[in-house]
């Protein structure tokens, strides 16, 4: 008779545990706006992360995950359906000529929605009590269900994403953790100069910030009982929004924080090396969720039982409002190749966001004029590009020292550049370039949206303002 009911219990035990694991699960992107990886759980020492650390610790870490776009509105769109940019013609940021997405493809959102989830998108700076930042290239707009999961029918599972504004800028300083200019480590991309470090710093706050709303995030999860039967993915939209980072192909506008934290599944503490790309994160999102596009797509699923490994991570950039630009990449990991089809033009060619918004460019821009920008940073000052770019990353992590050239990496350049042309030619089969019309159009909205915010951002300043004025009106805000 013992061994009877001992027989039942497990029976019910085992049909607790199907039950449980037939379940559907909930899905949270934590979704952050310009956020490169300095958080203190990847290795930056002066920025207080407590709750990002936190969600590291009870699950994985991705040391080697990348965006595919080192803008906004390009990598979301490329995210959000798990497609290459070229591939859904959204490689333009922001461009006037939106189309509706080619070939059936759809936004994994609506995959979501066909199968009975709440979709919602909220903005993390009002506790998902407004919608979220959405920034796509494509039409129609996607339609959410709302803007938090606590909209949703009872019992009904959710793909919730929460938009955190921050680190992008302008940056919002922290008066409760103040980063000091003087103790921070600056990239060793970028001259050590007074002005980058009090910019430096006023980003690193700008990441505590971020941290704080992924910890009021995470708190109403765990408030609503869901933590357990949802899987986290922590991530930011592309590189970090200094200089020679974000809208280029460097490891500083691709490269990001990636954690995911999946209770009961995976080990908590964890750290991956495994190459990961953003569109991954949605083909892995549908997955889990037992969920399929009727069509292929260019991302990897890297958790669960369909498991694919990516032996190479792609970049595409093109026109950011009125910078000019056709550039791709690849890496394995070890090894990055930039394919720089626009090497007629400079890398600091004027981009009035970048003009308005960063510091570095005008102080670049002065110090070059004036023959004072030390090697290796004056290489950024060319006129003109290589067509070709090859680094070894681990040697030379910060892309200084370009390899073309050199008989040793010959065979890898060769090998790096056939994979690329090979998923270029697929994935930009049918991409539709943009008019002539639709760049003027571009182009003249970034001079006006300069011309109309300089004055605003520095009191007193003109459009016509000089490199030197800008320097010294930096200099007033942050240095004084």
């Amino acid at each position: 008779m013992k061994k009877f009911k001992k027989h039942i219990a497990a029976f019910l035990l085992g049909m607790v545990t199907i039950h449980a694991q037939e379940k559907p699960l909930n899905i949270l992107w934590i979704n952050s706006d310009d956020l490169g990886r300095e958080v203190a759980c990847y290795g930056e020492p002066e920025v207080k992360t407590p709750n990002i650390d936190q969600l590291a610790a009870e699950g994985r870490m991705y040391s080697n995950a990348y965006a595919n776009a080192p803008v906004c509105s390009s990598s979301r769109s490329s995210q959000i359906t798990a497609m290459y940019p070229t591939a859904i013609n959204a490689e333009n940021h922001r461009t006037m000529e939106r189309k509706e997405l080619p070939n059936n493809i759809k936004p994994i959102t609506d995959f979501f929605k066909q199968a009975g989830y709440f979709v919602s998108n909220g903005s993390g700076l009002t506790l998902m009590k407004t919608m979220g930042k959405k920034d796509y290239n494509f039409s129609p707009d996607i339609k959410y269900d709302g803007t938090h999961w606590r909209q949703r029918k009872p019992g009904q599972p959710f793909f919730a994403q929460v938009q955190i504004k921050y680190p992008h800028r302008a940056f919002v300083y922290d008066k409760e953790h103040p980063v000091d200019p003087d103790k921070v480590r600056l990239p060793k991309e970028y001259l050590d100069h007074p002005l980058l470090r009090a910019d430096w710093a006023k980003y690193l706050e700008s990441v505590q910030h971020c941290d704080k709303v992924v910890g009021q995030v995470l708190a109403q999860l765990e408030e609503d009982g869901l933590a357990e039967n949802t899987v986290v993915f922590f991530f930011g939209d592309h590189g970090r929004p200094h200089l020679r980072d974000k809208q280029f192909l460097y490891e500083g506008g691709l490269r990001i924080p990636l954690i995911v934290r999946w209770p009961n599944q995976l080990k908590a503490g964890k750290k991956d090396k495994r190459l990961v790309s953003l569109v991954d994160v949605a083909a892995t999102t549908l997955a889990i969720s037992n969920l399929k596009a009727p069509y292929a797509l260019y991302g990897k699923v890297f958790l669960g039982k369909q498991c694919e490994k990516r032996d190479y991570v792609f970049g595409f950039r093109q026109r950011t409002g009125d910078a000019v630009e056709n550039l791709r990449s690849i890496t394995d990991g070890r090894y990055k190749l930039i394919w720089n089809r626009t090497y007629d033009r400079s890398w600091m060619q004027v981009s009035s966001y970048k003009k308005l918004q960063y510091p570095a460019f005008a102080l670049y821009h002065y110090l070059h004029s004036k023959g004072e920008l030390p090697a290796p940073y004056n290489q950024f000052m060319a006129e003109s590009k290589p067509e070709f770019e090859l680094f070894d990353l681990k040697k030379d992590p910060s892309e200084f020292h370009n390899l073309v050239g050199e008989k040793k990496y010959a065979k890898i350049q060769k090998k790096l550049l056939i994979t690329l042309k090979k998923e270029l030619a697929e994935a930009e089969k049918n991409n539709v370039p943009e008019t002539e019309t639709a760049r003027q159009k571009g182009i003249d909205g970034s001079q006006k949206y300069y011309s109309n915010a300089v004055s605003k951002m520095h009191k007193g300043l003109t459009p016509t303002a000089s490199y030197k004025t800008l320097v010294e009106a930096w200099e007033k805000e942050l240095l004084h």
